[in-house]
């Protein structure tokens, strides 16, 4: 696409976003914000008009937004604006800390790995995933989830896989026990790939068992309030550095790091949205 045919598309999207932080807005407002002069404003608006995502109010009280520019954020949920805000500050830890870096968001009855930092580490064994499942039970973002999320939606869960025939849902049918490995959790702030996941080799490419054998995963939650947006993993080989020491080097920093990105999550659902005056 040419640069002529993208300005454009740019320039509408301006108008959009200079609309969507007020109810209503002048035609001198709305140019102002969006950087354009009056008269491509006035002609950028008559097409949005057209296309049905604008609607012009009167000469006095100018222009609003239709319920229609609801439809362009469909498919973006919070959890993708969450991944969006991680990925350059996962980067940046991996760079610093050579370890790669894993987040994962739930999807149903497990976890979803949204994006990794292996191509970045010079230590990584892993291979490189996206959108790879991981158990809610005994991987390390699952179980980071389940120790910190609300306990209404802990039960639930823990609950729904009770009912499960799968070897990787077992500790949900001894919901007791369970409850202790997440009060283990809380107490010591993460959670560790389980050692019966490391184990588990059927149906995985031959690369990934053995990085699953070699590999521990420690996981901490980002979260907002009592929600838990997503949960990070920092992937260590174990034989190389034990539990103590990566907690002692690198677990606060990974906590720091699951604070700054939900800040810069809410910075950028914030300005996405607008606060409407």
């Amino acid at each position: 696409m040419s640069e002529a045919t993208r300005a454009p598309v740019a320039r509408a999207l301006s108008v959009l976003e200079a609309m969507n932080a007020a109810h209503s807005l002048h035609l001198g407002d709305i140019a102002e914000r969006a950087g354009l002069p009056k008269s491509s404003a006035v002609r950028l608006l008559d097409q949005l008009i057209e296309a049905g995502y604008v609607e012009k109010l009167s000469r006095s009280a100018g222009y609003r937004l239709t319920s229609r520019v609801q439809r362009l954020s469909w498919g973006f949920r919070l959890s993708d604006a969450v991944v969006e805000a991680a990925e350059p500050l996962m980067r940046a830890f991996t760079k610093e800390h050579r370890w790669p870096l894993f987040i994962g968001v739930v999807d149903g009855d497990q976890m979803i790995v949204r994006y990794g930092t292996v191509a970045e580490s010079p230590v990584a064994i892993d291979p490189l995933v996206y959108e790879a499942p991981s158990p809610f039970l005994l991987g390390a973002l699952g179980q980071a989830y389940l120790a910190f999320c609300p306990d209404w939606e802990r039960k639930l869960i823990v609950a729904r896989l009770s009912h499960s025939r799968r070897s990787i849902d077992q500790p949900a049918k001894n919901p007791e026990e369970f409850e202790k490995i997440l009060r283990g959790i809380r107490r010591r702030g993460y959670a560790l790939t389980s050692g019966g996941l490391r184990q588990m080799k059927r149906g995985m490419p031959k690369r990934a068992s053995d990085a699953r054998q070699r590999v521990t995963g420690m996981a901490v939650p980002v979260m907002r309030g009592d929600r838990v947006l997503a949960c990070l993993s920092l992937r260590y080989m174990h034989a190389v550095i034990s539990e103590q020491e990566v907690a002692k080097t690198h677990l606060e920093p990974l906590r720091e790091l699951a604070r700054e990105i939900e800040r810069t999550t809410r910075q950028m659902t914030t300005a996405g949205n607008g606060k409407r005056e």
